[in-house]
């Protein structure tokens, strides 16, 4: 057994510095290669986020060359928010930014590409060039459903080839841009082929697993043998030998340390989710080599005799991805000890023979927690977690099930907010409410469960609608008020309405959802007075100035809503956050029947009676407004 010191490991977080390892090659290519515009494509947990975090932190000195902007795409699935993450990547780098004469708050009035360009050419005038670290750039992909000629845009202005150097970070879900079909070149034309990320050297695993960059005394004294033990086991894979390492360093036996490991729920999850974005192809192809053990080219072929060059191609990218390795006779095997353990569970709920058709067939199960809920495919993830169709095998029915994220779990203010959406939502009887049934812990995390509604939000229906004719406006925003009636009846307020926070069935019926920012009128909730909760581009003036909230504050954001529904498009549009709020205060919208000439008078009058800036003035109760709507319905 080795005798350990401290446990120095850092799991689940980016890193940068001395607790950085590696990469030197692939840092090495991304700075000073011949190439302007590059793609790293690797799986989850890999050090994606920490490569690009390394790269800021070895460029920020001055000599060199490089003004580096740490760009987060998380969230950037509309244009206005594709402006706004810019925007605070910009805020981050301020003080970098400051130190060479560039004024952020100059830019505020720019849009994204005029921001890029301005950068560009300062930067460049100085004799550097602009390193662009662009991260979790799979959100383009619902950027490119809404405009696609805003992200063709976006592409030449990341590959103007004077003066700045792009590096995009992602999963192979981005790899569905690369199939874009138009007049124009795809997004990921000039960005590939990519540079795979995937495990690191022996001699940075090793590196990593004695925690060479940390101070000699802080070291924890791991034997030799179990160094390397660790190294192959988890295939050289960053994230899995700090895990293995934590566990061993608090166990002192490392058989264990592995045991806890792969049954660690959280491992499972990502191992399913990578497996999932593979195609049918890779899946086959990597479960076949796990069952042979070692594999060669003829016996994979005497098993799968379909399209030699389709196989061949799988194989490759297994390999880029790092799911692939070779052996010392140059065979196919699976190299991750917990890969293999992971697969091996596979194989016993589901046969080998399925594995082509996990990925297209929604309706296979990729795990199941508890014993109950069987998860099928994801369905939407956010900030705190992602959100699956899932089977509850006692009441045989659809649910959703939402895995929360462990970042988020660890706050016990947030959990409250969830168990809270509970309380609150169940005491609603109302059909335009989406139920939530309850939050439980399973090994390796937290989950909520919810009422299944097979659709999407009206967020999704605007995006691919624009407005909608008056007769669904009517119907959506009467039934919407109803639902805010109920809960306002029981004294209950939303503080987050927003498109995206309601569901629309198959059958065009509203499910108003997310009450985790509820709070009991004239209680003390957990989101207090004095703090701005919601959202900016549906928040009431209220909200902005932290006063104090009631029912009034709902139904302005609700007015915001009809009036998308009705124009499709916002009231309210700038370029930074801080402008919106102030729009929110100050600004008289514009009339929504000069935006859509066909749009009765009397609905046009309730939506700005709605949007009143004075609480005073609005429609005092959602019941107000359901009746008013009511009696438009009547004479349309």
């Amino acid at each position: 057994m080795s005798i350990v010191r401290a446990n120095p490991y850092v799991v689940g977080q980016w890193v940068r510095g001395e607790r950085f390892y590696g990469r030197s090659a692939l840092i090495d290519e991304i700075l000073t290669g011949p190439r302007n515009s590059l793609w790293v494509l690797g799986t989850r947990r890999i050090g994606k986020t920490s490569l690009l975090k390394q790269l800021e932190h070895l460029t920020s000195s001055e000599g060199s060359g490089y003004v580096p902007i740490f760009w987060d795409l998380q969230g950037a699935d509309d244009p206005n928010e594709l402006n706004l993450t810019f925007a605070d990547a910009l805020l981050d780098a301020e003080d970098r930014l400051d130190a060479i004469g560039i004024d952020v708050s100059s830019l505020e009035d720019e849009d994204l590409f005029q921001s890029m360009a301005r950068l560009r050419r300062t930067i460049r005038g100085q004799g550097n060039s602009l390193l662009l670290l662009c991260d979790e750039v799979e959100e383009l992909l619902n950027l490119h459903r809404q405009d696609p000629a805003l992200l063709r845009k976006l592409r030449r202005a990341m590959q103007s080839q004077d003066g700045v150097r792009s590096v995009l970070t992602s999963s192979v879900r981005l790899c569905e841009l690369s199939e874009q079909r138009g007049d124009t070149s795809p997004f990921l034309h000039g960005f590939s082929p990519p540079l795979y990320i995937s495990g690191l050297s022996t001699e940075e695993s090793l590196a990593l697993v004695r925690q060479n960059g940390s101070p000699e005394e802080t070291r924890p004294e791991i034997e030799s043998g179990d160094a390397i033990e660790i190294c192959h086991r988890c295939d050289h894979h960053p994230y899995l030998i700090q895990l293995v390492c934590k566990r061993f360093v608090e166990t002192g036996d490392l058989e264990e340390a592995c045991r806890q490991v792969v049954s660690d729920r959280m491992i499972n999850y990502f191992f399913s989710v990578d497996f999932e974005m593979l195609s049918s192809t890779e899946k086959s192809v990597l479960r076949l080599i796990a069952d042979q053990g070692t594999a060669t080219d003829e016996s994979i072929h005497a098993v799968m005799k379909g399209d030699t060059a389709d196989r061949d191609d799988a194989l490759q990218r297994l390999e880029n991805l790092g799911f692939v390795g070779r052996d010392e006779g140059g065979n196919y095997v699976v190299p991750s000890y917990f890969l293999i353990r992971w697969l091996e569970d596979l194989a016993i709920t589901q046969p080998p023979a399925q594995a082509a058709s996990l990925y297209e067939e929604p309706t296979i199960s990729i795990r199941t927690i508890d014993s109950r809920y069987t998860l099928h495919e994801e369905i939407g993830a956010g900030a705190t977690g992602s959100v699956f169709k899932a089977r509850d095998a006692l009441l045989d029915t659809w649910v959703a099930v939402k895995l929360l994220k462990p970042e988020y779990t660890a706050n016990r203010n947030a959990i409250e907010r969830v168990r809270q959406e509970i309380v609150l939502s169940r005491d609603i009887a109302h059909p335009n409410i989406l139920r939530v049934y309850h939050l439980a812990s399973y090994e390796g995390g937290t989950y909520l469960t919810m009422q299944w509604i097979k659709g999407g939000t009206l967020a999704d229906v605007i995006a691919e609608r624009g407005a909608l004719p008056t007769s669904e406006v009517l119907t959506l925003a009467t039934k919407l008020s109803s639902a805010l009636a109920a809960a306002h009846g029981l004294n209950i307020l939303h503080r987050d309405i927003k498109p995206g926070n309601i569901l629309v069935d198959e059958k065009g019926e509203p499910f108003l959802a997310d009450f985790g920012l509820a709070r009991l009128i004239g209680g003390h909730g957990l989101t207090q007075h004095g703090v701005f909760v919601g959202t900016p581009h549906y928040c009431s003036p209220e909200q902005v100035a932290l006063e104090e909230l009631d029912e009034r504050s709902d139904i302005y954001a609700l007015g915001l809503v009809i009036y998308e529904m009705a124009t499709g498009r916002r009231p309210f549009e700038a370029e930074t956050v801080a402008e919106i709020l102030a729009m929110q205060k100050s600004a008289l919208p514009p009339n929504p029947a000069s935006v859509s000439p066909q749009m009765p008078g009397e609905l046009a009058a309730i939506i700005l009676r709605c949007l009143a800036k004075n609480p005073l003035d609005r429609i005092a109760s959602a019941r107000e407004l359901e009746e008013a709507l009511d009696r438009i319905t009547e004479a349309f």
